[in-house]
């Protein structure tokens, strides 16, 4: 006979459904995290990138001074924010692109809508649009019924 006790402590994670998912009222934790494994886990590499970005930026803004208005050593910081993130890939790239949406109202260089503006512009629309087109015709096999309709060849599909 099988001891389900035991068998439920070697694995934790198991497939029937009246298993509890949460430890019961006095069972005690199966690993407690120290301080030192704590702080390690929140010091890693990935988040050291994801901090470089702002650094860079914070750097940029106090200690470099370029003839002209402020904006242009804020532009500075965001193109060093922006590359930081880009260059070490730690947030997702989409995010990445993304950031000057939020960023350029930050530091006061332009609005947010005018930031938006030029992400999507009319030229910017028509193409996207027609990727998602492109794209719903692939997927229903549109591309070959017209090919197989042109050539006078019963379709397949």
């Amino acid at each position: 006979m099988i001891n389900n006790d035991h068998d439920q402590l070697a694995h934790p994670i198991s497939d029937d459904p009246k298993t509890p998912l949460l430890p019961l009222h006095g069972d005690p934790p199966q690993r407690r995290l120290s301080f030192r494994s704590s702080i390690s886990s929140i010091l890693t590499l990935k988040n050291f990138y994801i901090l470089l970005g702002p650094l860079l930026s914070t750097i940029v803004c106090l200690f470099v001074k370029l003839d002209g208005p402020v904006t242009s050593t804020n532009m500075l910081a965001i193109l060093a924010w922006v590359f930081a993130w880009w260059l070490t890939e730690a947030v997702p790239m989409p995010v990445t692109s993304m950031s000057p949406l939020f960023l350029f109202p930050l530091f006061g260089i332009s609005s947010a809508d005018h930031v938006a503006h030029s992400y999507m512009d009319d030229v910017i629309a028509l193409v996207l649009g027609s990727f998602i087109l492109v794209l719903a015709v692939e997927h229903y096999n549109i591309h070959r019924r017209l090919a197989f309709k042109t050539l006078g060849i019963l379709d397949p599909y």
